[in-house]
């Protein structure tokens, strides 16, 4: 075992593991943003269209404004005036929202390992980084291409390539997840790099199994 190029390769996957964790921070932190709002004006609407004395009437649209700007100042621009219903609509679990954040995570985690982290584990093996290669980024390649160029939709010809995610989407059809099919996503994603490491240690008593593998930490330790 080159125990150098090992260390030097746990160097590089350390960053990308504290990279991946950032972003199901990011990921969890978005949906509990738009639950928030959702209940925010879930309670103005029923505010504003509560009834009076015993008559009922028909309730009143609700308008939602949202801005970057200063609400207190006279001259603040509304960068969007969307009906309650709607907003809340986007806001709802598996809704717009989220499947922007979930698009967004897939085509950057993407990009992160293919433009930073491969070239760096290739040059330390001495390989061309096209030779390294972990099946969940191959199927990332595919989804990232469906999201860039084709709306999300994930055409019949590229759902038959993919090899670990083909359970997370359907054929034909607009890639859209839930919070499980997304934990998927990150679970292997740190199990292919967990393989990746075994490389050069799946030889050594007590190695943990591929299979076994849902989280991945790698500690920095000092060195002699």
């Amino acid at each position: 075992m080159d125990m150098a190029k090992a260390l030097a390769e746990l160097d590089v996957l350390r960053g990308f593991i504290d990279f991946v964790n950032r972003q199901v921070g990011v990921y969890c932190d978005c949906l509990a943003g738009f639950q928030g709002n959702k209940v925010r004006i879930e309670r103005q609407v029923a505010r504003v269209q509560r009834t009076v004395s015993q008559r009922i009437e028909n309730g009143h649209p609700v308008i939602v404004y949202a801005s970057l700007e200063d609400p207190s100042r006279p001259d603040v621009i509304h960068h969007r005036i969307i009906r309650a219903d709607e907003f809340m609509a986007r806001n709802s679990e598996a809704e717009f929202n989220e499947q922007q954040v979930c698009w967004s995570i897939i085509v950057l985690v993407f990009a992160y390992w293919d433009e930073e982290i491969r070239p760096q584990i290739a040059k330390i093996r001495g390989v061309q980084a096209d030779d390294v290669q972990l099946s969940i980024f191959g199927d990332l390649r595919i989804l990232r291409r469906s999201i860039v160029h084709n709306g999300g939709v994930v055409t019949i010809v590229n759902h038959a390539k993919l090899e670990m995610l083909n359970d997370i989407c359907r054929a034909g059809a607009k890639i859209s997840l839930t919070h499980d099919q997304m934990h998927k996503i990150f679970v292997r994603i740190k199990s292919a790099i967990g393989d990746l490491i075994l490389e050069y240690t799946r030889h050594l008593p007590g190695a943990p199994k591929h299979e076994d593998i849902v989280d991945i930490a790698v500690q920095g330790v000092a060195r002699g």
